[in-house]
């Protein structure tokens, strides 16, 4: 059996899916801060995951910031960074019990405003090669090696497409490939927009802009706090926005798409996905259907690229079996 490992190193949430079973972890890290005794008789403000990586420790996901300055960058650049990597394998030690494996091969997702860059874009492939081989590193479960074999980059949106495409068996959706298919990927940084017709990307309808979830958190009037502190607190409920500042960010997405997307009515299917989707929720839902839009919701909009990059790469090696 091949095994086969998607990842989706978002800015929000890193997510893993190895044969078909899913994780996400928010991308929060930092190198923890010993404070010695200093905290005796109290309790630390939160208990983090620990990851240890290539002689480095890195406390990862919600909390983080608590140990010390986050490492998070939103340079492209840094996707391959033993910082990323170590959220990367973090998270996908949440599926796993400590021991040896073999990844087969490997599939990564990238941001679409990276991969227009082509100079940006061939560097930061370049660099992709350090996930390659094997990797040793040790949780509070204990110790993995993990051997990579091969690598695979793709657009991001694509896995949202072959979520939507193929069923849990990987069977093709009735008329699937015939459809014009625009996805509308909205994460932390960026909104990223695709379009595919028979397994094809339209040039045409490929863009987007930077106006992810990070834009939002920029209209909230709060000081002091980190962007992975604030996107917490909007996850638990913490954050609360109103409809003014919603609509101010709704705004800003629908003008961006616009741009890209002049008629919604002509794609067979618009499939909102990422975190950001899921924060606007109804908001965005009414506003594409009030358009035209014949909107898909995936089940789960965070995971739903990561699983469709899975099912994409599962699909292929069944294939060529």
């Amino acid at each position: 059996m091949t095994t086969i490992l998607a990842l989706d190193p978002g800015f929000g949430n890193t997510k893993v899916c190895i044969n078909g079973h899913v994780a996400l972890m928010q991308s929060a890290i930092a190198r923890p801060q010993s404070v010695g005794m200093a905290a005796i008789g109290m309790k630390t403000t939160s208990q983090v995951k620990l990851i240890r990586l290539e002689g480095y420790e890195f406390a990862i996901g919600p909390g983080a910031w608590h140990w010390g300055n986050l490492l998070t960058s939103r340079d492209y650049s840094a996707i391959a960074s033993p910082e990323r990597r170590a959220l990367a394998f973090g998270t996908l030690a949440n599926l796993l019990e400590p021991g040896e494996y073999v990844v087969h091969l490997m599939v990564i997702g990238l941001p679409v405003n990276l991969l227009q860059d082509e100079i940006q874009a061939q560097a930061v492939l370049g660099g992709l090669k350090a996930y390659k081989g094997l990797h040793i590193f040790t949780t509070d479960q204990g110790e993995y090696a993990i051997s990579i074999q091969r690598l695979k980059a793709l657009a991001q949106p694509v896995g949202a497409y072959a979520d939507w495409l193929f069923d849990g068996d990987l069977r093709l959706r009735r008329g699937g490939r015939q459809a014009e298919v625009a996805i509308l990927d909205l994460g932390m940084n960026t909104l990223d927009l695709y379009a595919i017709q028979d397994g094809k990307v339209e040039p045409r309808f490929v863009g987007g802009d930077k106006v992810g979830v990070r834009r939002l958190l920029e209209l909230v009037t709060e000081t002091g706090h980190d962007p992975e502190e604030l996107d917490a607190n909007l996850r638990t409920g913490r954050l609360r926005l109103s409809s003014v500042q919603m609509e101010s960010w709704l705004s800003e997405v629908l003008a961006s798409i616009e741009r890209v997307w002049p008629n919604l009515r002509r794609f067979n299917a618009v499939i909102p996905t990422g975190g950001g989707s899921l924060v606007l929720g109804n908001y965005l839902r009414v506003a594409l259907a009030s358009k035209g839009a014949a909107v898909y919701w995936p089940s789960d909009p965070i995971a739903a690229n990561v699983v469709g990059l899975w099912k994409w790469a599962a699909y292929g090696a069944a294939g060529s079996a």
